[in-house]
């Protein structure tokens, strides 16, 4: 009886300070997060940065880790260069030579930003690669991840998972 007693005892101590530190570490990181946002919103608003992915999250598997592989979504003023591999389904399309992979480069239209809800921002723009009709939906968030969620005319709809950054500076 005593055993059960003290078994309860340290299981209510336990959960008592599994809150307090994770109540420390939420009141902590709330001052960091909104001092935090108004960096990227800038470097949004001046159309000149970067988003490298770490994780694919396909329509119908697994997530897989993009680390070591090239990706990315590069703003340069009103221009945006895009490559990302693919893993799904294609539709249709698609031919001999094609990479398979989703590209991008040029004039983006349809361009918007908007806050969002949660303390972030999100950025909408679609893009036409020959006969593939592209959106990208971007998600910002104040600690400078990204989801990105990209619809396409001719295959499963794709998910991504990365971080932005200023534009870096490519030898071209």
């Amino acid at each position: 009886m005593r055993y059960l007693s003290r078994m309860k005892s340290l299981n209510v101590v336990l959960m008592l300070g599994f809150a307090f530190i994770l109540c420390l570490f939420s009141a902590c990181g709330g001052s960091k997060r909104a001092a935090l946002s108004g960096e990227y919103r800038e470097l949004v608003n001046s159309r000149k940065f970067e988003i490298e992915n770490d994780w694919a999250v396909p329509l119908r598997g697994s997530m897989i880790n993009l680390i070591g592989n090239p990706n990315s979504i590069r703003f340069k003023g009103d221009s945006v260069d895009v490559f990302l591999p693919y893993f799904g389904v294609r539709h249709s399309g698609g031919g001999y030579g094609d990479a398979g992979g989703i590209e991008f480069k040029g004039s983006p239209r349809n361009v918007s930003i908007e806050e969002s809800n949660k303390d972030g921002l999100q950025l909408k723009f679609e893009g036409n690669d020959g006969n593939e009709n592209l959106q990208f939906i971007v998600n910002i968030f104040s600690n400078g991840n990204t989801t990105i969620s990209v619809n396409s005319s001719q295959r499963d709809a794709i998910r991504y998972r990365g971080n932005i950054g200023p534009l870096k500076e490519q030898n071209e």
